[in-house]
């Protein structure tokens, strides 16, 4: 009898490590900030999905609302602009789909449907780099395969 409990727990400590080893390995979670404090979640998940989300997302389940949704591949540029300060402005290689449910909590923008406008935001009137841009705006350029990002001078963050 006492065996037989031993085993049983055994065998469940076996299987709750199991799962939890497949289930960080299938999915995994990334911070990126920057010095102002501005962040954003990256998080992959199994099939190929990846989630963006504004802030630290903690959650066990998807967002429900104001997240963008992309593949494990694609390569993303996430702006931020002190004059949309609760807004995110993105630019991608390949399609993503945004999740605006909530416009009153947070709005995302493709950087495409008005480029000459999200520009004027962004970078000084004299601008020829990437990185010259207007005080209170950031941006960083992530690649969700290498699970990496750099912000606006090249550094990794």
């Amino acid at each position: 009898m006492f065996i037989k409990k031993v085993m049983k727990r055994i065998l469940i400590v076996f299987a709750t490590v199991l799962f939890l080893v497949a289930f960080w390995y299938g999915e995994s979670r990334r911070f990126y900030c920057l010095d102002n404090g501005r962040c954003i979640t990256v998080w992959k998940t199994f099939n190929n999905v990846c989630f963006i989300v504004p802030g630290k997302y903690y959650g066990v389940v998807r967002p429900s609302n104001n997240y963008i949704e992309s593949s494990n591949t694609n390569l993303l540029t996430i702006f931020f602009c002190e004059k949309l300060p609760r807004s995110l402005i993105v630019q991608c290689e390949q399609g993503v789909k945004i999740n605006n449910d909530k416009t009153d909590v947070f709005t995302f923008y493709r950087y495409e449907t008005d480029t000459s406008k999200f520009k004027n935001l962004l970078y000084s009137p004299s601008a020829k780099k990437r990185s010259d841009m207007r005080p209170g705006s950031g941006l960083i350029d992530i690649n969700i395969r290498e699970n990496y990002a750099l912000d606006k001078v090249g550094k990794e963050l």
